[in-house]
């Protein structure tokens, strides 16, 4: 059995989702070029490194500085995990700090389940594309990764708001219906993605890409009501495909778009 995938963008270099589903499969002893995020989703997996072996089940986190050697395998007849890669030439840019973490000193800490649980909406947002949501999703991950397990201080509070935030939010009201990147948002107002981040959740109490969920589904809502089609609402709108609209769809409202419809206009 081997159902392992290697997610990445072009537009997001330098970082790559591993999803690893397995049996009896082994990785010989390597490296990465790249710090790697990981935390096993089922069984139990193992690996040698810094001269020990080390059984993993599932819940348990695995964070490997680069260029460290290592060998793979899997103690339980299946394992599942994912690990995210992320070069460290592209730290700089995705922390906006400019003191970088000192490394991950433990393999294997302890986890409460906000790493996996972050890596797990990861791996949603590179099936699905969104380049806001992807983006987002993944400064937040390492933002807790590094200030948790590789020694980044917690960052100071963000910039003055100086109308920032609100210029934002009319943008993504007007632009609402399209794709939009983090990359974009901070390129408009001349501030780091992170700042840009805390500093609307701050206003508005959701980041942006939440802010703009809201607002498609806002719209899709007035779309319906006007018998307009589900599948032409979640493509016009930007969504994935029907089940994501879906989705996020009943997460904001409680209910399905075509329940929606139906109790309204029944």
């Amino acid at each position: 059995m081997d159902a392992n995938s290697l997610l990445a963008k072009p537009w997001l270099p330098g970082v790559e989702l591993f999803h690893a589903d397995f049996s009896g499969q082994a990785f010989g002893r390597h490296s990465h070029d790249a710090f790697a995020i990981g935390a096993i989703v089922q069984g139990v997996g193992g690996y040698q490194c810094r001269g020990q072996r080390y059984a993993l089940p599932a819940g348990t986190l695995s964070l490997m500085n680069p260029e460290e050697p290592h060998t793979g395998h899997a103690e339980s007849a299946r394992v599942v995990y994912r690990m995210l890669y992320v070069e460290e030439s592209r730290l700089p840019a995705l922390l906006g700090r400019k003191r970088l973490p000192n490394g991950f000193g433990t393999l294997n800490p302890d986890d409460d389940g906000q790493v996996s649980t972050g890596l797990a909406r990861l791996a949603g947002e590179f099936e699905r594309g969104d380049a806001l949501a992807l983006e987002s999703e993944l400064l937040a991950l390492l933002e807790l990764v590094f200030v948790r397990h590789g020694g980044l201080r917690e960052a100071r509070p963000a910039f003055r708001d100086s109308g920032v935030t609100a210029y934002l939010r009319d943008y993504l009201e007007a632009h609402y219906a399209e794709a939009v990147s983090l990359e974009q948002l901070a390129a408009l107002v001349q501030r780091h993605p992170r700042h840009l981040i805390e500093a609307f959740r701050r206003a508005y109490g959701v980041p942006p890409h939440t802010y703009l969920l809201q607002r498609r589904v806002r719209e899709a809502k007035r779309r319906l009501l006007q018998g307009q089609a589900l599948a032409g609402v979640a493509l016009d709108l930007g969504f994935y495909d029907q089940a994501h609209f879906n989705g996020v769809f009943r997460r904001f409202t409680g209910v399905t778009p075509g329940r929606f419809r139906t109790l309204a206009t029944g």
